[in-house]
């Protein structure tokens, strides 16, 4: 006897969080009709198992502890199929200050190497923080870097 759709979705939620975009996704891998899938999703959703607002605060929360910048967890927040509106929410009503968590990632990262030598130092640093997601704004007020 094999798993209806709604013993799947549960089955998966029931260790750990996901959006409804990925157990849609997951549901289809399986070979579900997508009706099944749709009446399934909106069970999860009635039932509160699903809940995208939940989960998009959650992967914020994530993703700042490890010291990741906006752009970064917005990337994130598309890529687990949520919809803009819901990914600016959870950024919005973060408390975290971006500027701080910059600043904090920059001094971990370059503890040992002492100030910006060269700009090929400062380039390097700049690179490191742009791929955790940080702005310009924010990586200048990291590395203390005075405007042009």
């Amino acid at each position: 006897m094999s798993a209806s759709a709604m013993d799947i979705a549960v089955g998966l939620l029931a260790h750990r969080d996901y959006s409804t975009h990925q157990i849609k996704t997951k549901l289809q891998q399986k070979g579900f009709e997508s009706n099944e899938i749709e009446s399934t999703l909106q069970l999860c959703l009635e039932r509160g198992f699903l809940d995208d607002v939940r989960f998009a605060a959650l992967l914020v929360r994530s993703h700042i502890s490890k010291g990741h910048g906006k752009n970064r967890i917005r990337q994130s927040l598309y890529q687990k199929g949520l919809d803009k509106a819901c990914g600016e929410t959870a950024l919005n009503s973060s408390d975290c200050d971006w500027y701080e968590l910059a600043k904090t990632k920059a001094n971990k990262k370059f503890a040992n190497s002492g100030e910006i030598s060269d700009q090929k130092e400062r380039a390097k640093r700049v690179r490191y923080l742009l791929a955790q997601g940080f702005d310009y704004d924010q990586i200048s007020y990291a590395l203390a870097i005075e405007p042009d």
